[in-house]
């Protein structure tokens, strides 16, 4: 027997060392953040390419939402007051409502753009929103002054629920930095804000209105949350400073896709090569 295959050798040392080992490659670069273009494209890829229709992510969307204030509001009798825009977001504002109405729910649209054309599919979800005759009223008539807060207890548990919760639908990505919010939704978002210091708990669906989704700026009127629900990934905005401090809690809630989706139609991220500085000269 060679000294080598004695168990009582030493099975790594200098006279045998181990082999080396292949150096680590990654396989890719995972993306973990969108951006606004790169999130239209993969809305774009589900429905013309995957056959998974607005109508159905906005479907799962808007009960993600409803879970979320289920979770929130720990009561039955918590108030939801849903401000509605006309855009996408607004289409998953009405959806949550609806559902939220079913379970029995008191719930409260909030319409941020009225008299204004919605998409087909918002549209559509605002009138089964109406049928399920969840009320609809003018955004520049809710008043957080009206709250009775303390009232909402759980039956089974004792526990106290919040005053209100206070859903924002009413811009999502399409909000530019360079374009600031008009007055009007700035009187809206005050008294988001002024409910929110009041004890209300809110939550932004796909990110909080007035902050960019590329850049993270972050408009004077823009919603400061308590959660934000990020589809399929963060948006960039609320990863980074100072759109990161509005946006409160993340959570990516599945919306019937699979979680590696965006790197399916838009592939891996790139790399991002550091150019060489030039070292200074005496």
């Amino acid at each position: 027997m060679r000294k080598n295959e004695s168990p009582f050798w030493p099975q790594k040392s200098i006279l045998n060392p181990p082999p080396a080992k292949e150096p680590y490659v990654p396989v890719r670069r995972v993306r973990m953040t969108l951006t606004r273009e790169e999130q239209h494209e993969v809305d774009r890829a589900a429905s013309k390419d995957y056959q998974i229709g607005i109508p159905i992510l906005m479907e799962h969307a808007g009960l993600a939402v409803a879970n979320a204030c289920v979770s929130m509001a720990k009561a039955l009798t918590t108030p939801i007051h849903i401000f509605a825009g006309k855009g996408m977001n607004g289409g998953d504002a009405y959806v949550a409502a609806r559902i939220l109405k079913a379970w029995g729910y008191k719930v409260t649209i909030w319409d941020c753009f009225p008299g204004e054309a919605h998409t087909a599919t918002v549209k559509v979800n605002r009138a089964a929103a109406e049928a399920l005759e969840v009320p609809i009223r003018l955004a520049s008539e809710f008043d957080p002054q009206i709250w009775q807060a303390g009232i909402s207890r759980m039956i089974h548990e004792q526990e106290p629920g919040m005053p209100c919760v206070i859903v924002d639908g009413i811009i999502g990505t399409g909000y530019d930095f360079t374009r600031p919010l008009p007055p009007n939704l700035c009187a809206i978002t005050g008294k988001i804000e002024e409910g929110h210091v009041r004890g209300a708990r809110v939550i932004a669906i796909d990110i909080p209105t007035g902050v960019d989704c590329n850049t993270g700026e972050v408009d004077p009127g823009a919603v400061n949350a308590d959660m934000t629900l990020s589809f399929l990934l963060p948006k960039k905005g609320i990863t980074v400073a100072p759109g990161r401090s509005r946006a409160g809690q993340i959570r990516i809630p599945t919306i019937g896709l699979p979680i590696n989706f965006a790197d399916i139609v838009l592939g891996p991220e790139p790399e991002v090569k550091e150019e060489d500085e030039e070292s200074p000269k005496d």
